[in-house]
């Protein structure tokens, strides 16, 4: 088990008030972070061309249990778009 709600401490430790852009797709993260009173200004979604073709099957779930979605993405996230989803063979 994590324990986001700890992971803050160590910001506050360096003096960090303010971040930028947060690349990650976690809300338990996010809001540990913010909840802590630390102002996140952006979130950044992983590019899919960052991600590779095996680990969409992972990245998809998690988006459809709802981790981070981009905006523009989020009428797309529904039962088809995880059917949809799929990972490598037993062979590979």
């Amino acid at each position: 088990m994590r324990f986001q709600e700890l992971m803050p401490d160590a910001l506050h430790w360096l003096g960090i008030t303010k971040i930028d852009k947060l690349i990650s797709m976690s809300d338990m993260k996010y809001n540990a972070i913010t909840g802590s009173g630390i102002k996140v200004l952006e979130r950044v979604p992983i590019p899919d061309d960052m991600i590779p073709a095996d680990a969409h099957v992972e990245i998809d779930a998690k988006m459809y249990a709802g981790y981070y979605v981009p905006e523009e993405k989020r009428a797309i996230i529904n039962d088809d778009f995880v059917k949809q989803s799929k990972g490598r063979g037993l062979d590979a």
